[in-house]
């Protein structure tokens, strides 16, 4: 039987994320929500059928005062691996929402590891080894008569395999049941998100230098006289001290189609959003390239959303405030993304299709885990009913993942 485990972290080194069936057909419909599926498929391995999601991994939790030891399903392996870049308490609330089982910390940062090929070995991984000693002690036990005339087809190969592992040197299975990885503070603090923290860095010597200018000797002493000569150019160079501390807004963030066909772009977002109406966009390409679009719910609070079409500017840290993603169902769109695959971007972010009433929606819309919007043609005073319809759901779904009250956290 083929290894779950192996064929997920193969498929992770290729870059070809595994698709969730709702059978073994592996020419089925493919599910986004992996609550529903029932199988997971393995495109970088075509000649394997799809496991079931229940198939028994190789990863074994230990036990604990809250956990329960044994081997976890591929169902809680491929879910911790598509939640990778989610903190602890929107992968805890992840999991009840599709009821799989949630690891700990540290068996999430273990597994993520070890499948992105940066670790070859884990505490929780069960080694051949460990599973030839697991063999050899079935063999070691007598068997009788009655249980050998009966031994089926199956039963007749695993003796042959039983027979190869009886040549493994029983000193050398003990040496490997007592093998453990060591690890110093560097791994063990090592979290399961890649973050490139460089921009900071450029911001701090920034703010380094803005002190330094505003402290130099003679920079805001009143009544000094002024040497032109030296000192003069720099003086008015000199920019004003602050009025305070710089804060920025943690707002959350949600991306827009550039696509010409989207009915919502930068030109007509914030009547839509913010006032409830629908405005045909104009054909001329809009100047603006941010919008602000203020809100107020009784889950939320007040809180503000940065609206873009465009990612190109993004810094790391602000995919972490993406909410949500506007799509037309042109893959094009994500090529600049974080997550360049839609199924995997959809499980990380709330996805909206406005189309008019009455028109088709794409096909790749409907194979996504998108909601449809429909924008009346003629009669606007339903926009308003669509459009809190809309904010119902966004909002819903920010709730679950801790967006509740931080509407003006700052950075």
């Amino acid at each position: 039987m083929a290894d779950p485990l192996g064929l997920l972290r193969h498929a992770v080194a290729e870059h070809s994320l595994p698709k969730l069936l709702s059978s073994s057909d592996p020419f089925g419909p493919v599910v986004d929500d992996i609550a529903r599926a029932t199988h997971l498929a393995f495109p970088a391995d075509p000649s394997v059928s799809p496991l079931p999601l229940s198939t028994q991994t190789r990863f074994v939790r230990k036990a604990g005062p809250n956990t329960t030891g044994g081997p976890i399903d591929l169902r809680a392996a491929y879910f911790c691996w598509i939640c990778r870049d989610e903190n602890v308490a929107q992968y805890i609330a992840l999991c009840g929402e599709k009821d799989v089982v949630n690891l700990t910390f540290l068996e999430r940062a273990s597994l993520v590891t070890w499948l992105e090929g940066a670790d070859e070995q884990s505490d929780y991984i069960v080694s051949d080894a460990g599973a030839a000693a697991a063999t050899a002690q079935v063999v070691s036990e007598p068997k009788t008569a009655a249980t050998t005339t009966a031994m089926p087809a199956e039963g007749a190969q695993m003796k042959a395999k039983m027979k190869v592992k009886k040549l493994v040197d029983p000193r050398l299975e003990r040496t490997y049941a007592r093998e453990r990885v060591l690890f110093n503070r560097n791994t063990a603090l090592r979290g399961i998100k890649q973050t490139d923290f460089s921009y900071v860095r450029k911001e701090a010597m920034e703010s380094f230098m803005r002190s330094h200018n505003r402290s130099a000797p003679g920079a805001h002493q009143r009544g000094a006289p002024h040497d032109t000569s030296q000192r003069g150019a720099s003086t008015v160079a000199a920019p004003a001290p602050s009025s305070g501390p710089s804060t920025k807004r943690r707002d959350p963030i949600i991306l827009l189609s550039p696509s010409a066909s989207s009915l919502l772009t930068m030109s007509n977002i914030k009547d839509f959003l913010e006032r409830g109406t629908y405005v045909a966009a104009p054909p001329s390409s809009s100047t603006v390239n941010i919008q602000m679009i203020n809100r107020t719910s009784n889950r939320l609070g007040q809180i503000r959303f940065v609206v873009v079409d465009s990612c190109e500017r993004f810094k790391p840290d602000y995919w972490d405030r993406v909410v949500a993603v506007f799509t037309t169902g042109q893959a094009w769109q994500f090529k600049l993304y974080k997550w360049h695959n839609p199924h995997e971007l959809f499980q990380k972010v709330k996805g909206f299709c406005v189309t008019f009433s009455g028109d088709p929606v794409p096909e790749s819309v409907r194979a996504w885990n998108v909601d449809v919007v429909q924008v009346d043609k003629v009669h606007r005073f339903r926009d308003r009913e669509t459009v809190e319809g809309l904010w119902d759901v966004l909002e819903k779904w920010m709730e679950v993942r801790g967006w509740s009250g931080r509407g003006k956290a700052t950075m």
